[in-house]
């Protein structure tokens, strides 16, 4: 073996560590803001909580089981209110964006947190992630798919939404276009079927690799030929 091909080699092994490296953090910086941040408000509830259920537990009736009651069940008690809480609050939050008035208030917070320097990079990163996770449980996304895209020669990961015809019978595939590495924005385009390479990737793999530009992306891109091949297979 050459020095050369050792080097090679070499080079290789590290790239492929880094490469995992990268999609582990990938994987793991949502979850890790998730917990960091539902504990934090888990310990601001239950300290908020904590005075209002002793004092509740204080006033009630002084019947022989209330007395009886143990100081461990009190902070079971505490624990509880703060779980249910919390996810009243969630709720909360989730109605109040379904509504137009809601999604103001929620606009104004967010210009306020984006003003904040160390606060914006944070935020915004997160809310990237989180919500290229859950667009990619998206049903719409049948598979993914390789265009040419801005010009010929070009090519871009796209997302198949969907298939027509116009009224000559040719098929025209729907394709979404992300950006990197906020995958939220993109453009939408209508392709033939025959000029569509239809991928072997996961919805989730090619999310990893718009999010990183390109680099946490698989050794080889394997294709299946166009979407109007493997339709009429």
């Amino acid at each position: 073996m050459t020095q050369q091909h050792k080097l090679g080699l070499f080079k290789r092994f590290t790239l492929n560590i880094r490469n995992r490296l990268i999609s582990g953090i990938f994987v793991i910086v949502p979850f890790a803001v998730t917990i960091v941040v539902v504990r934090w408000l888990f310990l601001a509830l239950a300290d908020f909580l904590r005075p209002i259920v002793s004092k509740i537990l204080e006033v009630l009736p002084r019947i022989h089981l209330i007395q009886e009651i143990p100081p461990v069940y009190i902070q079971y008690a505490v624990s509880l209110a703060t779980i249910l809480s919390l996810l009243l609050i969630i709720y909360l939050f989730g109605a109040v964006a379904k509504f137009v008035a809601g999604r103001r208030l929620l606009a104004i917070g967010e210009k306020i947190v984006l003003k904040i320097p160390l606060v914006r990079t944070i935020y915004t990163a997160t809310k990237q992630v989180t919500t290229a996770l859950s667009l990619q449980d998206n049903p719409s996304f049948k598979s993914v798919v390789l265009v040419e895209f801005p010009r010929k020669g070009t090519y871009a990961l796209g997302f198949l939404t969907g298939t027509l015809k116009d009224s000559s019978n040719n098929t025209y595939c729907k394709v979404f276009i992300p950006t990197t590495p906020n995958p939220t924005t993109g453009f939408f385009e209508m392709i033939p079927a025959n000029e569509v390479l239809q991928t072997e990737m996961t919805v989730e793999e090619a999310f990893k690799m718009i999010i990183s530009g390109g680099i946490v992306a698989p050794e080889t891109l394997k294709t299946a030929g166009s979407v109007e091949q493997t339709a009429n297979k």
